[in-house]
């Protein structure tokens, strides 16, 4: 398998696994059917991976500090377009607390994945000059 379908295998994994765990954790409060779980972990896996890419081309090297802040608001657009897209039947999170769990949550399994997804795919070019 390539590095590339592997390492978006094992994000989408990461998610699913996310997404399930917070949904079991908060119950009644994120609800998830089986048939609309898979759209949401594909659709919520493409959506971090473009909004990532989007913001890292776009924002300047000296401002990357701010990769919590950065993630957990990327974490959180992609979750409210994900729950924008997918219908209110199939994958909800009701209210204030509820979303602040479930962004905090999948953030958190997303940096724990980036710790186990060290090695970038052999065709994405160096971002650091060559000395």
């Amino acid at each position: 398998m390539p590095r590339l379908a592997k390492s978006l295998a094992l994000s989408a994994l990461a998610n699913a696994l996310s997404l399930g765990f917070a949904a079991l954790v908060l119950g009644s409060h994120f609800n998830i059917t089986l048939g609309w779980f898979v759209v949401a972990v594909v659709l919520f896996t493409a959506l971090a991976v473009v909004l990532r890419s989007t913001i890292m081309s776009v924002v300047p090297r000296f401002a990357r500090g701010y990769t919590i802040i950065g993630g957990l608001v990327l974490t959180a657009a992609a979750l409210a377009i994900t729950d924008a897209a997918v219908p209110e039947t199939g994958f909800d999170i009701k209210g204030t607390w509820a979303w602040l769990c479930v962004t905090l949550i999948v953030w958190a399994a997303g940096v724990a994945y980036g710790e186990v997804d060290t090695h970038a795919p052999d065709d994405v070019p160096d971002v650091l000059p060559k000395a």
